[in-house]
This record gives structure tokens, C-alpha cells and sequence, in this order.
């Protein structure tokens, strides 16, 4: 593929990103009123590409539509937010203004600079609608966007999806940003990766505690901006530092659309959104964005809240011919596990003792290429724990014993091994189910005391995300975490029908990290919500409750078979009487098994001790089987144990 500059100077996409070829003939003030008259009486304010490029949306209660942009930087008309068709007549008007001398480019004074240079997306949209003949503008020069082209100069776009990352809150769902891709052939391929751009959208965070943070987030106090930087940054925070996979979509955008979008990338540079964490979020802002260089298609159409970045993927794929090529790029962590997965149990004992000791001996009895093995996984298990310091402090002890092992490693000379490549990973965003989740059951309830009893259905509902039980293509296996999951049942068996709550909850997260020679990382679980109580102190009455835990996790067969061993701490509260506060403390142990990339077996019990309580003993188990008939469709069964009762449910879900 040609590079972008010849596209755009050459076959006349843009010329306000080369140097002027022509003079200029500028317009009069009557023709220019003339082409704002028809620019009206063609609605090309109701267009949806212009709707896109302003960020417009309909508002909520009554006619209209305004932006989301939250700064009047983004406008030329005095009410340009709310009105599209003013904001377009602004922009024809200004276009043809007379030149100005070009003003510095960064923070608010890039507002001086001429509309031709701020507006460069909006301006090709109207030119490219109204027949606009490029020797008509005024001979303005754009330093700073030009400069801004050429320094990205991409060829394609990628879309990139950082996975689950539950230590910050604000990727605990994933996030996506994009990646502009520079031309392979310049350079070679290492060389060209580090010098491609991404684009983030992120909130700008005043705050380091996870309870404002998420006060905040929830209620878009923070302003979200765009933010260019070199790729390579992403990939050590992301991959390097907080080992994540990524995996990036590579778009088939024609040059003129990939000119479009960094045209429009370019705007958004002077303003801010106010970000929103379940809606108006990095995944929503990236997909308006794409939009605005894809007019035929409708990246965020009939979108509810929570938007989520592995929902944007689906999107993007579900536009036939977009997505030309799918690559993945595995985190240090999950290198550095395939890299001992080839070791056998005596060599993996070695990498921990070289990396603790570089100058510890080698056994005679391995080969030059077993040493150069161990050796180079003792210095990946270094830069595994100790990334932030080999970066921040390379004369720390961590970067001496790694100095060590690599000048170690030299006096060996080259190897004639290779690693086998990493298996296609099992996680793939693109591949899982739904986010939203709509189930349906019925069971059968055996109890040995009066209470409710019999037959009852169940209503199933869940905004996100993905439990241990659910189909698992396209999910990590020992990651589970649901926002608002709810359940409702119906009982039959009384005289009338009685509608009971079961529990909700804000958040549930379980977090499973096996434990291995390499790795002695806690899992934790959190759940936040109501539960409806059973049992003498409160009979049916909904507490509220919390619960933290926090144990170890073995895993098997590449975490196919996950077993697992937490220590709770339970509180209730808000239920009547006895039932008023009370404490629980105990074990809760489980299994969870990958029978198929569709099918899931969990099993697991608790046993807490709830003093001062007339009942101070309380146990359950629960085992469940989920089968993905679909993405969008599974079947299940669900059983459970306590105290004088027993159920069982079968289950029809569906993933939206």
C-alpha cells in the first residue's frame, strides 16, 4: 500500500495536509452564503457521518440531539451543541475566512488557529458534499496538522483489546484503544512496532482510592480525554508490567476513511468528554470515533449501559470485511509460562535458584542448550517480579542479578533450540458470549420444616459480565466477575403465587491464581449485594451482606481443572431482631472444571461459624453444569444443600 502522504497530496484527499499545489480563488461572501443555503437545503446537517464527527446524540426527553463533547472549544456557532445545522453554516462561513498566521498547536491556543486547521475532518465532509473545489479555500498553512500526519503516517488502523485486569477498577472489564500502523516495508518489523502510535481514551484520575474512584466513575465526574502516545508504552504497561494479553484487529479502512478517522483524531485533540465507566466509557468513545470514518456503518447503534471493551470487538467484527486480520500478543507472564512449560521439573527448580543466585552452578549433565534454557527463563522470571524496578531503578538488585545471568548467558554463545509457538490462546474476546445475560428455570424445592417448598421458577438477569459456570470460550478460566446479577423466583406451591427475592448483587468478583514454583499470587473473591435469609433468626428476610475472601488455587491441565480453598469473612445486616448484624467466619473450598471450550462443571461448599447466633453453625453446597449450546444460548442445572432443605433447577440462558 501507497504511504498515506502520496494518497493524500497526490490523489487530492485532503490538500490541508500537504503543502498548497494552487493559488487560491476565493469566494465571495454571497457565493459562500450561497453554498450555506444549500448545504441547508440539503440537510447535510442531518447526515449521520456530520452527526458522528460533533459527537452528536439524541437527548433523552424531548426532540433534539446534542453533543457529548463537554467543551465549547469543539464548536464554532454559539449553540453548536444542541444545533447541528448552526454548527455546520459556522463551519462553511469560517472556511472561507481570510488566512491567519499559524498559531502554536498545543492545550486551548490551538483555538486561534483557522477552521481549515482546527476542523480538518468537518471540513473534508462538507467539501466532499457540496463539490467544493480545494483552489476555492484561502491558501492556509497548517503547520501542526501537517507535522501531525506525517510523524503517525499509518497505512491501517488497529483495534486493540487489553484484557481483564481486576488490580485497577477501571480495566477490571478490559479496555480498547487503537494502534496506527506504519508502513512495514520502510523499516523492519521490531523497528516499525515501536514506532507506531496509539490512540487511548481514558479518564483523567484525581484520585487513588478505589471507592471515589468509583463514586466518581459512575457518575462521569471525571473528564475523559484523547491521548497520543507511542505504542511500545502501551504494550510495557499493559503486556509487560500488568501481564495482559492483547489482541489486535487489523481494520480494511480505504485511505480516504483512514484519513478521515486521523483527521478526526486530530479534533478531538481540543476537547474533553466526561467519562462515564458504564456507558460513556474508553470502548464507546473508540467506536464513535470509527464511525466517524465509516459512514455506512453504525458502531454503537441500540447501545446500553454497561458498555464493555470486549463488546466493541463484536461490534467491529460484525461489519462484513472490516476486520482483515486478527493478532495476538501475549502478555510476560503468559510467554514466561509456555517458556518452563518446556522445562522438565528439575530444570524449572534450576530457573528459581539461578535467578535467586546468578552464579549458582549448572549440573554437567545438561546440554549447552538446557543451560542456555534455564538461563534465559531465570532472567524472564526476574523481569516477571520485578518489571517496575528493572525500569524505574536498573542499578537495583534485581537489574544486578539480572546483569549477571545475561553476561552468563553471552559467554554460552548461540543456541540451535527454539520454543514451539504458543497455542491459539482459548480467551479471545471475539469468540465469548454475551455481556447481558437473560435466564429462565425452574425447580423443585425438599424441605423438613415448614417454610416455602415445591416447585418455583426463576428469573435469571445479569448486566455483565461472565461467572466460573458459563460457557468459557473467549474468557480466562480463573477469572469470574458480574455486575448486578439478580435473581427472582416465583413459588407455586403455596395458596397463590409468591414473588421472592433470592439475592442481588453491586459487584462479584472471584479472582483464581494458581499457585505454582514460580508463582505464589493470593486469589480473593468480593461480593456485594442483598440476600434473602433462611433460617430461625430471619425466615425469608432480605439483609444486606458482604463478603471477602481469601485463599489459594491449584490449577491442572492448563487450568482446565481449577481447585480452590478460601477463608471468608461474611457480614449481614438490616434484617429484623436476631438477625440484625451478624458475623460470619469460615472455609469455602471448591472445583471448577473446563469439560469443553462450551462446557463448565463448578462445585463447591462453605462452612461458616456465626457466633452469639442460635444457629452459630451454618454450611451449603452448591454444583452447577453449563453447556454453550451457542454463544448467545446455554442450558444448565444447579443444585444445592443446606441445612434442612435441598433444590435442584434446570436453566435456559440466553447472552444478549
Amino acid at each position: 500500500m501507497r504511504h498515506i502522504q502520496f494518497v493524500l497530496c497526490f490523489a487530492l484527499v485532503s490538500v490541508l495536509a500537504c503543502p498548497r499545489l494552487v493559488a487560491a480563488q476565493s469566494l465571495g461572501r454571497t457565493e459562500v452564503e450561497a453554498l450555506v443555503t444549500r448545504a441547508q437545503r440539503l440537510r447535510l446537517h442531518q447526515q449521520p457521518q456530520w452527526l458522528r464527527l460533533l459527537h452528536y446524540q439524541p437527548v433523552t426527553i424531548g426532540p433534539g440531539v446534542r453533543s457529548e463533547a463537554d467543551s465549547p472549544t469543539f464548536f464554532l456557532a454559539a449553540g453548536g451543541a444542541e444545533d447541528p445545522a448552526a454548527e455546520l453554516s459556522a463551519l462553511l462561513r469560517a472556511m472561507f475566512a481570510p488566512p491567519v498566521t499559524p498559531a502554536p498547536v498545543d492545550g486551548q491556543q490551538r483555538v486561534t488557529a483557522h477552521a481549515l486547521c482546527r476542523f480538518p475532518a468537518r471540513v473534508l465532509f462538507v467539501s466532499q458534499a457540496l463539490d467544493i473545489d480545494p483552489q476555492w479555500l484561502p491558501a492556509q498553512s497548517c503547520p501542526g496538522f501537517q507535522a501531525f500526519v506525517q510523524e503517525v503516517n499509518p497505512v491501517s488502523v488497529s483495534l486493540v483489546f487489553s484484557s481483564y485486569y481486576l488490580n485497577n477498577p477501571a480495566s477490571a472489564f478490559g479496555h480498547t484503544l487503537l494502534r496506527f500502523n506504519k508502513d512495514p516495508s520502510a523499516t523492519d518489523n521490531e523497528r516499525r512496532e515501536l514506532l507506531d502510535y496509539a490512540l487511548n481514551f481514558s479518564a483523567n484520575v484525581d484520585t487513588s482510592n478505589a471507592l471515589w474512584y468509583a463514586f466518581k466513575g459512575l457518575l462521569g465526574l471525571f473528564p475523559g480525554t484523547v491521548q497520543r502516545m507511542p505504542y511500545y508504552y502501551k504494550v510495557r504497561e499493559y503486556a509487560d508490567a500488568e501481564s495482559r494479553d492483547l489482541w489486535e484487529y487489523e481494520l480494511n479502512l480505504t485511505p480516504a476513511q483512514l484519513f478521515m478517522l486521523l483527521a478526526h483524531v486530530w479534533e478531538l485533540g481540543q476537547t474533553h468528554f466526561y467519562y462515564y465507566y458504564l456507558d460513556e466509557n474508553c470502548s464507546y468513545r473508540i467506536n464513535l470515533m470509527l464511525g466517524a470514518a465509516l459512514p455506512g456503518a453504525d458502531l454503537v447503534a441500540d447501545w446500553h449501559a454497561p458498555v464493555l471493551p470486549a463488546d466493541t470487538v463484536k461490534r467491529v467484527l460484525a461489519v462484513p470485511g472490516l476486520v482483515k486480520d486478527v493478532r495476538y500478543r501475549p502478555s510476560l507472564r503468559t510467554k514466561f509460562r509456555h517458556t518452563v512449560a518446556q522445562l522438565n521439573s528439575a530444570q524449572q527448580a534450576l530457573v528459581v535458584t539461578v535467578a535467586d543466585e546468578p552464579s549458582s552452578p549448572l549440573p554437567n549433565v545438561l546440554s549447552k542448550n538446557e543451560q542456555i534454557q534455564v538461563l534465559d527463563a531465570a532472567a524472564d522470571f526476574i523481569d516477571l517480579h520485578h518489571f517496575e524496578e528493572l525500569v524505574s531503578h536498573r542499578d537495583s538488585e534485581a537489574g544486578e542479578r539480572k546483569q549477571a545471568l545475561l553476561v552468563r548467558r553471552a559467554r554460552l554463545g548461540r543456541s540451535t533450540y527454539s520454543t514451539p509457538p504458543l497455542p491459539a490462546p482459548r480467551a479471545r474476546p471475539h469468540l465469548g458470549h454475551g455481556s447481558h445475560r437473560l435466564g429462565l428455570g425452574v425447580g423443585h424445592r425438599k424441605q423438613r420444616r415448614p417454610g416455602l417448598g415445591g416447585t418455583f421458577t426463576t428469573l435469571d438477569l445479569r448486566l455483565a459480565l461472565h461467572d466460573l459456570s458459563d460457557p468459557p470460550l473467549g474468557y480466562p478460566d480463573v477469572l469470574a466477575i458480574e455486575f448486578l446479577p439478580l435473581r427472582l423466583r416465583l413459588w407455586h406451591g403455596a395458596e397463590r403465587p409468591r414473588l421472592t427475592l433470592e439475592d442481588i448483587s453491586l459487584v462479584r468478583i472471584t479472582s483464581l491464581s494458581p499457585v505454582s514454583r514460580f508463582e505464589f499470587m493470593p486469589s480473593w473473591k468480593l461480593d456485594v449485594g442483598l440476600r434473602t435469609l433462611e433460617n430461625e433468626g430471619c425466615e425469608r428476610c432480605v439483609v444486606g451482606y458482604g463478603n471477602l475472601g481469601g485463599g489459594l488455587t491449584l490449577g491442572f491441565w492448563r487450568n482446565a481443572v481449577l481447585t480452590f480453598l478460601f477463608l471468608d469473612a461474611r457480614l449481614w445486616g438490616g434484617g429484623p431482631g436476631d438477625a440484625a448484624l451478624r458475623l460470619g467466619v469460615g472455609p469455602h473450598g471448591g472445583l471448577r472444571v473446563r469439560l469443553t471450550e462450551t462446557l463448565a462443571a463448578v462445585l463447591t461448599g462453605e462452612w461458616l461459624y456465626v457466633p452469639l447466633r442460635a444457629r452459630d453453625r451454618v454450611w451449603q453446597l452448591d454444583g452447577s453444569v453449563r453447556w454453550g449450546l451457542r454463544p448467545q444460548l446455554a442450558i444448565g442445572l444447579e443444585g444445592r444443600v443446606r441445612h434442612e432443605r435441598s433444590e435442584v433447577s434446570a436453566f435456559v440462558m440466553g447472552y444478549l
